[in-house]
C-alpha cells in the first residue's frame, strides 16, 4: 500500500460551460469536472430537463460527445425542446419589434449569425438521444457494450446526462436498480466519463432515492420552484465549496434558466387602517426570502396571529402563477396598546409580502383596506368605521402619517361611499376600488403580471 506521502494529489480537469456563467459561481468550479457525477434534483415542471439541455448544448457545440440518455421522453420531444427553446436562446433571440441597424451592426450580426449558425451544427453532430435503455438496471451494460466497448456506437463521449433515475416507473425503495446505477458511476468515471443524473423529490421536499444515493455522486445540484424563480443550491460538492445559500436563477420566456437579478432579499412596506377608539394607520413591514438549502420556510411575525398569516400565505398562493408558499417570511406589524388583529389589515399584509417578493415597491403614500377572503375578493369594511377613518385621514399632530396619505385602495363596493365622505370632508385622498387581489396586483405592478 503506498505510504501518504507517494500519494498524489488528484488533479481535476473541467469542461467549462462557456453560455453559462453562472454554473462557476453556483459550484465553485469551472465547469464539469472530468469524471465527476453529478445529481440534478427538482419538483415537476422545475426546468431540470431544460437545464441538462442548457448543458448538452454547450458542451456539444464545442465539440464534445454528449449522450442524452432519455427514459422518460421520446427523442423526437427532446429535438423539439433543443430547436424551439435551447438554440434560440443561444442565439439571444427574443419577442421583440423590428430593429433598425447601422451597416456596422449589421454587419456584426450577421458575422454572429454565422458563428451560431457554425456551433449549431456541431451540436447536431455531437448531441446523441438514445431511449434504448430500459432502465437503471441497464445502464452498466450499455455503457460496456456502447461507450467502453471497442465496437460500441458511442466512442469518446465526454458526458452521458440519464433523465431520469425515476423514469419509467422505477421505485425510490427499489435498492437492485440503484446499485446496477453506482456500478455505472463506477465504471464512468473510471474510465473518464462525465455522468449528469436527473432525479426527482418527494412532496417533503428530499431527494427521491436511498440515502446512499447522495453519497455515490460527487456534486448535487438542487432546485427549487418558486413561481418563475429557480433558487439553486449545492448542498454536496467534492470540487468545491458547498452552497446552502441560494443561486436565484429565473425561467425566461423560451423556458430556459438563466441568473435573476433578484439576488438579495428587499425589505417592504404598506400601510393598513386599525379601527378602534382611537383608529389608526399602521405601518407593515415585510422581508420574504428563499430559506437556505435544509431550512424548512416560515412565517416569523410577532404579535400578529400565525393563523391568519399562515391562511394569507395560502390564498396569495392560489392566484394564477403565483407561488408564494416554499418561502420565509417576516413580518413586523405591531399594534398599539395590545390591541387584537382586525381583518382591515389583510390587504396590507398581502400587499406588503407580494411588494417584497416580486421586488416592487409601492408608492408612498399609498393606504390599503380591507379583508381579502378565501376566494381572493376583497371584502369591503363595515360602514361604522368611516367616521372613525375620516379622524384618522384629517392631518393632526395625533395622526402624523395622514399628512402623506394621497392614495386609498379599498373594496370597490364601497368605493363611491367612502369617496363622498372623504371629499365631504376636506380631505383630498384618492379612493381606487378593486373587486379581487388579482386586480389589485395588476394596477399596482402591471408589468410584473404581464411577466408571469
Amino acid at each position: 500500500m503506498p505510504k501518504l506521502i507517494e500519494i498524489k494529489a488528484e488533479q481535476h480537469e473541467y469542461m467549462k460551460l462557456r453560455s453559462i456563467s453562472w454554473f462557476g459561481e453556483a459550484t465553485n468550479h469551472p465547469g464539469l469536472a472530468r469524471g465527476g457525477i453529478y445529481l440534478l434534483s427538482g419538483p415537476p415542471g422545475g426546468g431540470k430537463t431544460t437545464l441538462a439541455l442548457q448543458f448538452a448544448v454547450d458542451l456539444a457545440s464545442y465539440g464534445y460527445k454528449v449522450i442524452y440518455l432519455a427514459l422518460e421522453q421520446s427523442p423526437s420531444d427532446i429535438k423539439q425542446k433543443v430547436e424551439s427553446q435551447i438554440f434560440p436562446h443561444r442565439r439571444g433571440e427574443k419577442l421583440s419589434k423590428p430593429e433598425t441597424l447601422t451597416l456596422k451592426d449589421g454587419l456584426k450580426k450577421a458575422q454572429k449569425k454565422i458563428e451560431t449558425d457554425g456551433t449549431e451544427e456541431r451540436a447536431q453532430n455531437n448531441l446523441v438521444i438514445d431511449s434504448s435503455v430500459s432502465g437503471m438496471d441497464a445502464l452498466p451494460d450499455f455503457l460496456a457494450r456502447q461507450v467502453l466497448g471497442g465496437t460500441g456506437s458511442y466512442q469518446d463521449v465526454k458526458l452521458i446526462i440519464v433523465d431520469s433515475l425515476q423514469g419509467l416507473g422505477t421505485s425510490p425503495t427499489s435498492s437492485k436498480p440503484y446499485q446496477r446505477l453506482y456500478e455505472f458511476n463506477r465504471w464512468a468515471k473510471e474510465h473518464g466519463i462525465t455522468v449528469l443524473l436527473i432525479g426527482h423529490i418527494t412532496k417533503a421536499g428530499a431527494i427521491a432515492g436511498p440515502r446512499s444515493l447522495e453519497h455515490n455522486v460527487d456534486c448535487v445540484l438542487y432546485l427549487r420552484k418558486a413561481m418563475r424563480l429557480r433558487p439553486l443550491f449545492v448542498p454536496k460538492n467534492r470540487f468545491g465549496a458547498e452552497r446552502h445559500e441560494p443561486l436565484t436563477l429565473i425561467m425566461v420566456n423560451d423556458g430556459c434558466l438563466e441568473k435573476s437579478k433578484h439576488v438579495k432579499a428587499r425589505a417592504s412596506q404598506a400601510f393598513g387602517y386599525l379601527p378602534g377608539d382611537p383608529g389608526d394607520l399602521i405601518e407593515v413591514q415585510a422581508l420574504v426570502k428563499l430559506p437556505k438549502y435544509g431550512d424548512r420556510p416560515g412565517i416569523k411575525a410577532p404579535y400578529l396571529p400565525w393563523q391568519k398569516l399562515n391562511q394569507l400565505v395560502g390564498i396569495i398562493s392560489n392566484l394564477h402563477d403565483i407561488d408564494i408558499s416554499d418561502l420565509t417570511f417576516e413580518i413586523n406589524c405591531a399594534l398599539p396598546g395590545g390591541r387584537p388583529y382586525h381583518v382591515t389589515l389583510d390587504l396590507p399584509l398581502a400587499m406588503s409580502m407580494l411588494s417584497s417578493y416580486f421586488q416592487r415597491q409601492i408608492r408612498p403614500g399609498t393606504l390599503f383596506i380591507g379583508e381579502v377572503d378565501l376566494f381572493q375578493n376583497i371584502r369591503p369594511v363595515p360602514s361604522s368605521y368611516f367616521g372613525m377613518l375620516v379622524e384618522v385621514l384629517t392631518p393632526s399632530e395625533q395622526s402624523p402619517l395622514a399628512h402623506n396619505t394621497d392614495e386609498l385602495y379599498l373594496a370597490k363596493s364601497i368605493e363611491r361611499e367612502v369617496s363622498d365622505l372623504l371629499s365631504n370632508n376636506g380631505i383630498k385622498v384618492r379612493t381606487c376600488g378593486v373587486s379581487s387581489l388579482d386586480e389589485l396586483i395588476r394596477l399596482m405592478w402591471p408589468e410584473v403580471m404581464d411577466s408571469t
